[in-house]
């Protein structure tokens, strides 16, 4: 069980389609932040923003190699199999998301 304020923030940071579609792609395994950057048309700064809203709401790990950072689905969260179900029910989307070529996936 999750209480209204936790949920509630939770839904808020997920009510995002940049957010969300970010969620998809990670659902498929470890992205590097790099890659959000091509596949998104804003900028790296915006980016940063969304990726620390979803690692605050403890739905996010990451992984740091030298400059590059590395996300993934954190499932040990309270809120993974809520995660997972919501993500479960969205269209699959094909952006063109290209990592860096030095970047170490």
């Amino acid at each position: 069980m999750y209480t209204v304020e936790e949920l509630s923030k939770v839904l808020k940071v997920l009510g995002d389609p940049t957010r969300l579609t970010m969620l998809k792609q990670m659902e498929a395994g470890e992205q590097c932040a790099c890659s959000f950057v091509d596949c998104f048309d804003i900028s790296q700064p915006a980016i940063s923003r969304h990726l620390k809203m979803l690692r605050q709401a403890g739905l996010l790990l990451e992984r740091r190699d030298k400059q590059w950072i590395h996300y993934r689905l954190n499932e040990t969260s309270p809120f993974y199999p809520l995660v997972t179900d919501l993500l479960s029910k969205l269209e699959t989307t094909e952006p063109n998301c290209d990592c860096e070529p030095n970047c170490a996936i």
